[in-house]
């Protein structure tokens, strides 16, 4: 019952969650950190590099040289790294050398240069994922874009009064006859509009002037303080939920057991305040790279796989219980290495899918896994072989722990079935350890399962003893028998079955109303002794053994 409308309700809120890929990944953003670090002449020297070895015309070569610039405005590219270089460091005087404040308007203007740089650095934190590589690494920029040969495109910005271009220009140095590069005035003309569109709330100000601009991953700390309380509220809202879904449940059933109260309380829980941050959360102050970490999925994953080895635990727990109910114990011995086994292969699908979501590829993984996996299947072969005959034997169960069985020439006690082999004890208290492949294939006769236990003593009499003598004794001894109330009154018989050369034989069949082995020899001791003395009353004696 709890497992289902657990299932129902995480079925429920999971339509909702959007679970769409990010437009940044955390691998983006660790190489952007990577990238950061490397330093800025690295660059114009391949760039240089890149500019020298392009064949062009001799005509050519005085206006495409490299021009020399303190600032690395000498291409697109260089230009661009080296302005979100400094705005990452929080340099807005310097991020501003590289914007063109030319024919701006004075409302523009009067922001501040430096005020300016930040807004539009914020606001491309917020909108665009600038691909470097994409930008030219040529003095002249790209030939064929359908732009001016002063501009190049890097992207566009979409708002209420239509799309912002962002461009890169290229325009007369300040202290040179060269030319330079720098993001476009038509492009820093919007600068105001873009903010209106992207700022941050009033709490996400307040945070940003007042909690140190330290990041990780991208995220800036007074965005993780941001979003850990924003969660936190939803985990509140999920506790209230989730004890309420309880208090019903229990209220339905009182019987639920403590497996299925954590269900709810623990991994239903955290799943649902998961999902309600992901759909309801505000995104006033979310960046590409809070949504690269944030709508990574790390969180969900990580409440998902909870969320389902619980499952597994409540699920394995009251189909035990069922198994108890029908008196089959043995198979609850495998439904833990089986619900191991599930969760295992849980795990490695959730690390596999977070690892995916990250921007990491996994297919060179699966492959190796694949191979590997390969060789682990040929070396454990014989392992599969013993645990698929364990799983034969507790679903056929043609034995179980604590029978007494015939397999092969020996008799012994069951004492377990393992993954790897059953263990069985000998009627000489000696262990023999069986592999599961080889048990299940061998003809198991289970004698702890016989309802009663026949009696069969074969009596051979001296060739000396007469007819009358012979039924007398199958007349009396089976009178004997059927006085007996633990011996079945049919199938029950005493008969001359024919000749022998030492003599002439009696057989007994009966059947002695008992499962319990040491109940039944003592029964045929007593039935021994009295066949005994009756064949000294008749004064009949057993024929001597064949060799002596």
């Amino acid at each position: 019952m709890i497992t289902r409308i657990t299932f129902v309700i995480f079925c429920l809120v999971c339509s909702l969650s959007v679970c769409a890929q990010p437009k940044v990944t955390v691998k983006e953003l660790l190489q952007q950190e990577q990238s950061q670090e490397q330093p800025q002449q690295d660059t114009v020297a391949k760039a240089q590099d890149l500019a020298a070895r392009t064949p062009v015309p001799r005509s050519q070569e005085l206006d495409d040289a490299m021009p020399m610039d303190e600032f690395n405005r000498a291409t697109p590219r260089s230009s661009m790294q080296a302005y979100l270089n400094a705005a990452r460091k929080e340099d807005y005087e310097l991020a501003s050398q590289y914007l063109d404040f030319r024919n701006l308007n004075q409302n523009v203007l009067a922001i501040g240069k430096p005020q300016l740089a930040e807004i539009f650095y914020l606001v491309l934190d917020r909108t665009l994922w600038i691909e470097l590589e994409t930008l030219s690494a040529h003095p002249k920029g790209k030939k064929e874009d359908f732009l001016p040969s002063y501009r190049d495109f890097v992207g566009e910005i979409k708002t209420s009064q239509g799309p912002v271009q962002i461009l890169m220009q290229r325009v007369p140095a300040e202290q040179s006859d060269s030319y330079i590069w720098k993001i476009s005035n038509a492009t820093v003309a919007h600068i105001p509009l873009l903010k209106e569109e992207y700022g941050y709330s009033e709490i996400g100000v307040w945070l940003y002037k007042n909690l140190p601009h330290t990041a990780f991953l991208g995220v800036k700390l007074w965005q993780w303080v941001y979003y850990s309380m924003n969660f936190l509220l939803f985990l509140l809202i999920a506790l209230v939920i989730t004890q309420l879904l309880r208090w019903l449940v229990i209220k339905a059933n009182p019987q639920t057991g403590d497996e299925a109260k954590g269900l709810i309380t623990g991994p239903l829980c955290l799943l649902l305040a998961v999902i309600m941050a992901r759909n309801f959360a505000s995104e006033e102050n979310s960046t590409l790279a809070t949504k690269a970490v944030f709508e990574g999925a790390t969180l969900l994953i990580l409440a998902c796989t909870w969320f389902f080895v619980r499952v597994i635990d409540v699920a394995r727990y009251r189909y035990g219980l069922r198994l108890q109910q029908r008196g089959n114990e043995q198979a609850i011995y495998l439904l833990r290495p089986l619900g191991n086994v599930l969760k295992i292969t849980l795990v490695i699908l959730a690390l596999f899918m977070w690892l995916d979501n990250l921007g990491f590829s996994v297919t060179t993984l699966v492959a190796g896994l694949g191979i590997g996996g390969i060789a682990i299947a040929l070396a454990a072969q014989k392992s599969v072989e013993n645990i698929i005959g364990a799983i034969t034997l507790y679903t056929s169960a043609p034995v179980k722990v604590g029978q007494l069985c015939r397999f092969g020439d020996d008799v012994g006690t069951v004492e377990e079935i393992g993954l790897r082999a059953t263990r069985i004890r000998t009627l000489n208290r000696s262990v023999i350890h069986v592999p599961n492949a080889r048990f299940v294939d061998m003809e198991l006769e289970n004698i702890s399962e016989r309802e009663r236990i026949a009696y069969r003593p074969e009596f051979v009499l001296d060739a000396q003893s007469n007819s009358e003598q012979i039924e007398t004794f199958k007349s009396q001894f089976l009178e004997i028998l059927s006085e007996q109330e633990d011996v079945s009154a049919a199938p029950c018989r005493v008969r001359f079955v024919g000749f022998e050369p030492r003599g002439l034989k009696i057989e007994v069949l009966a059947y002695i109303e008992t499962t319990d082995f040491n109940t039944y020899v003592a029964r045929c001791d007593e039935l021994n002794l009295a066949a005994l003395s009756l064949l000294q009353q008749l004064g009949m004696k057993l024929a001597p053994p064949e060799h002596i």
